[in-house]
């Protein structure tokens, strides 16, 4: 029945509705119970005061109907006041507090006292039941104008007709046809809905019942649209009496689930394509089935017979012909349908579709999938699951349910085979906004935490990385007893794990005894290494043992610091960071983020040097390769902003996750890919362990198209504007517009996303992430003018007409829509030139109208269109 209103506590609201069908309606009383009010010759006055002699000058509404029933005597204007509190019975987009003041202030024309004492305007009762809209609010003088005449006409029925009407729904929902303007008023439908609750649905908005209709019923807009408002109210009575009997339920709500997500924007499609493996042997499908079990996508052309099929679809493939049969793989559709030649010995052409499938089962492996028994349990619509032809169409309702099975399916079976384990390529991209770095931030706590599992040859090696030969020699030294011979260093855990951090195997020896005799004590009369450099802390004796030497505590306490850190190991406490964020940019470089020479300054002599210093890239890919036990990850912020052959050198195959390279623990290779860095000469292979992510700005055009060589080694995920995660101020998408008002963020990014779309293209679109964080109006005005204005410039090269399209400033005509926000004048040639010259048109100056000047409903306009 149409009284479940979902998670919205009614109760209060229908009793209210109820007391004014008793009270008001049927007796002509007060619905505040003072004086006789609904009568005859009271709506005449209104009629004669407040219809027929319109205000169409400035100011608000309140203002206008005060001037208009003046005249009026008090009762008339208690009749108004009443009137005002059914009106703004329904809507939920009001305060309470702003529908009481209201009311109150119309009473208060009567210059009699308002009855405290009702109970007819608690916060219950005036919560509201569903949003109606700004323009129910903007048009309330219409929305009053139809209501008078409903109770006129009403009137001058007979008794017995009335008491009819006021209890048969489908009656008054024809008598209503009679009454101008019907079929536009949104209070047609509240008042319908608030006597018979049982008969008509909550739907106020004449866009989303016609919506509705044509997606439940599969009619073209342009029939529903022709479709008065009984014809459609009988519709949905039908398309709800379906949906009760399929769910088996009469707690139904067409703005809540399920049935929200089977109309309007929220729709998505499903198809069923089929493979019998007696007509076509699927040659690759070991390898197909691995890559996706792995975590990797992989793309398939697959024959589709519906032309209808949408990139974005969801795909299920099903098995068919040789047992076992049933659904066995799912992914999405990547490609409008294209015709091409078959790959059979005859050649013929044939409609296909690309599938990029994220998870694909054999069921002659023993994979777990949905056998043709599973898929005859999903009675819903007559589902046909055995189709003769690839690409049929899955119903929402089956679909839904589908889904659910198919994950009840594959999650036991990827928890069972240990998650994924192979490496991450995914670069997230679409137009600016829509969360790519706020995905990343999240990506980025998987890849962070406690040190409680990392061993402590991994932890040292992360150390060590990050320090010189001379802090790991003396830390060496100072915890072998502060005396040493060159072989001891060497073979000390502090220096043999240096060299594995930094691909050293061979001359480790020359390096310590280099390091030593540098930074030797000037008066040693044993060491004759010429050029010393600070700090001078060690010593060598005549038996070739090494000592710390001079004020190697002073000079050195950062190190002796270090050595105990080392010698200590790790700490349960210590946070660990296991990732690294990077942002490209054009004069970004292989140096930079791999390895390159860089001059070194001594801090003590300032002496210049020139050493191999590794990049960032190189660094994380370290640590992951200390640490085979645990995932490690480079995040790349703006990957295609750089030049990616540059940057990534030699490294653009290593990166594929074929050719990564497995390391044990001890750092031995044991199976991918290595190769020579050119400036160290040292063999460097990617982790597997080391996962790549990146971000893309699709609406970014100072950039070129990514490297193909780069795409082909990555998955890529779309991030595109969705407005259902603006919450607003209410969790809704609403705020308050700070005039009793309310403005909905969902609409109005929705309403410039459809202009830019049509205007520029998809991919420079806005973001939700620009209205994420807003909860008031101020809010939301600083973001259009200080975001979303300057942002919209870009896009349309300072088009300001354009942009003025996007915004709704301006009409069909070129007329301005008032109030602008782009604002813009036309000065003639001869107010300038103070001729008419041949060879100048007039000029259009366009502004942007001040801060202070942009009200409510000049950003209310943008998605409230008329009628």
């Amino acid at each position: 029945m149409s009284r479940y209103v979902g998670t919205v506590d009614a109760k209060a609201i229908f009793e209210a509705a109820d007391h004014w069908r008793q009270s008001a309606l049927l007796r002509e009383e007060s619905v505040f119970g003072v004086n006789s009010l609904w009568r005859q010759e009271y709506f005449r006055e209104l009629d004669q005061y407040f219809v027929h002699q319109l205000d169409e000058g400035t100011g608000n509404f309140f203002d206008k109907l005060s001037s208009q029933i003046t005249p009026t005597g008090p009762r008339v204007k208690q009749l108004a006041a009443e009137l005002l509190w059914i009106l703004l019975l329904c809507p939920s987009n009001v305060t309470a507090a702003t529908k009481r003041e209201g009311i109150k202030t119309v009473w208060g024309w009567s210059e009699e006292p308002f009855p405290h004492d009702t109970p007819w305007l608690t916060d219950a009762v005036l919560a509201g039941i569903g949003s109606a809209g700004t323009a129910y609010n903007t048009n309330r003088w219409r929305e009053l104008i139809f209501i008078i005449r409903v109770l006129l006409a009403l009137r001058q029925l007979p008794k017995p007709e009335q008491e009819t009407l006021l209890h048969d729904g489908w009656k008054m929902a024809e008598w209503l046809e009679q009454i101008p303007e019907c079929n536009t008023r949104q209070f047609r439908h509240m008042l319908l809905f608030l006597l018979f609750p049982d008969s008509f649905e909550r739907i106020f908005s004449g866009m989303d019942r016609r919506r509705i209709v044509a997606d439940f019923s599969g009619r073209s807009m342009a029939r529903v649209n022709g479709m008065t408002a009984l014809e459609l109210d009988r519709e949905l009575a039908g398309i709800r009496q379906q949906q009760e009997e399929v769910y088996g339920t009469t707690e139904l709500d067409f703005y809540e689930p399920p049935l929200r997500d089977l109309w309007g924007e929220s729709r998505n499609v499903s198809w069923l394509l089929t493979w019998n493996p007696g007509s076509w042997p699927w040659q690759d499908l070991a390898r197909n089935r691995e890559a996706t079990h792995a975590g990797r996508t992989v793309t398939l052309r697959w024959p589709c017979g519906s032309r209808s099929v949408a990139v974005g679809d969801r795909a299920y493939l099903a098995r068919a012909g040789i047992p076992p049969t049933g659904i066995i793989a799912t992914g999405n559709i990547v490609s409008a349908p294209y015709e091409a030649a078959s790959a059979d010995e005859a050649g013929e052409a044939r409609w296909y579709v690309d599938v990029e499938f994220t998870r694909i089962q054999d069921p002659l492996h023993n994979d777990p999938y949905l056998s043709t028994d599973d898929l005859k349990k999903i009675t819903i619509d007559q589902q046909d699951w055995a189709p003769h032809s690839s690409g049929i169409e899955i119903s929402r309702r089956s679909a839904g349910i589908l889904e659910k099975l198919w994950e009840e399916v594959i999650k036991p079976d990827t928890l069972r085979n240990g998650g994924i384990t192979e490496p991450t390529n995914l670069i997230l991209y679409g137009p600016p906004g829509t969360g790519k770095t706020y995905q990343l931030g999240r990506l980025i706590r998987q890849y962070s935490g406690r040190k409680e599992n990392i061993r402590r040859e991994a932890w040292l090696i992360q150390k060590l990385l990050e320090v010189r030969w001379f802090d790991a020699i003396f830390a060496a030294l100072y915890d072998l007893g502060r005396k040493a011979k060159v072989r001891d260093i060497v073979e000390h855990e502090f220096i043999r794990l240096k060299a594995r951090a930094m691909g050293r195997d061979r001359n480790v020896a020359q390096t310590v005894w280099g390091t030593l005799q540098l930074h030797a004590r000037e008066e040693s009369a044993t060491v004759q290494y010429k050029n010393r450099s600070a700090p001078n802390v060690f010593d060598k004796d005549s038996n070739s043992f090494w000592f710390l030497a001079g004020e190697w505590e002073e000079e050195c306490a950062d190190q002796v610091e270090l050595a105990r850190s080392l010698r200590k190991g790790p700490q349960k406490e210590s946070a660990q960071k296991r990732y690294e964020f990077v942002t490209f940019h054009q004069a970004y470089s292989y140096e930079d983020f791999v390895e390159g020479i860089r001059p070194m300054q001594d801090e003590d002599s300032g002496e210049l040097s020139y050493a191999v210093v590794a990049g960032v890239f190189r660094r994380i890919a370290q640590k992951a390769k200390a640490d085979p036990g645990q995932r490690y990850a480079i995040f790349i912020d703006e990957i295609n902003r750089g030049n990616i052959a540059k940057i990534f050198g030699e490294l653009i195959t290593l990166i594929e996750t074929d050719k990564r390279a497995e390391y044990s623990e001890d750092g031995k290779k044991v199976a991918g890919m290595e190769v020579t860095l050119p400036y160290s000469g040292t063999l460097f292979g990617v982790p597997k362990n080391l996962d790549l992510y990146g971000t893309m700005n699709t609406a970014d055009r100072s950039i070129a198209l990514l490297d193909t060589a780069l795409r082909r080694r990555f998955r890529f995920r779309e991030l595109m504007p969705d407005a259902g995660l603006i919450s607003g101020s209410r969790g809704d998408g609403y705020i308050e517009d700070g005039e009793g008002g309310v403005i909905n963020l969902r609409a109005l990014l929705n309403a410039m996303n459809r202009r830019i779309r049509f205007l520029l293209n998809r991919d420079m679109t806005l973001g939700h992430a620009y209205f994420i964080n807003v909860r008031d109006f101020p809010g939301l005005r600083d973001v259009l003018l200080d975001q979303v204005v300057p942002l919209l410039q870009e896009y349309f090269y300072d088009d300001w007409h354009r942009i003025q399209l996007v915004l709704r400033d301006v009409g069909p005509a070129g007329e301005k829509l008032e109030p602008q926000i782009i604002c813009h004048e036309t000065v003639s040639e001869v107010d300038i030139l103070g001729f008419d010259h041949d060879d100048y048109e007039d000029l259009v100056e366009y502004r942007v109208a001040p801060r202070d000047d942009i009200t409510p409903e000049s950003i209310r306009k943008i998605y409230e269109l008329p009628g």
